[in-house]
């Protein structure tokens, strides 16, 4: 029972080094693609497709959901980079 605890402890050392060195490396190339405007419209398209906001045009609904995303993008990137 104390080895496999240790081995889980380790383990999870393991795993916790490399999801770190993953983000390390990898963070400038999927911030830059997820503050990309196609991305963004892509994502605020697919948003705007599932939600309808009732009397408000489908253009506006766009701008409206493409800023959603930007904020939302933003706050990803602050986590990712802290």
């Amino acid at each position: 029972n104390k080895e496999n605890k240790m081995s889980k402890a380790i383990l999870v050392g393991l795993i916790d080094k490399a999801k770190d060195e993953i983000v390390e490396k990898y963070a400038d190339g999927m911030i830059e693609h997820l503050q990309s405007d196609e991305y963004k419209e892509k994502i605020a398209s697919k948003i705007n497709k599932k939600i309808d906001i009732p009397f408000v045009s489908e253009e506006k609904e766009q701008v409206f959901f493409e800023k959603i995303v930007d904020l939302v993008t933003d706050i990803v990137e602050g986590i990712v980079r802290k």
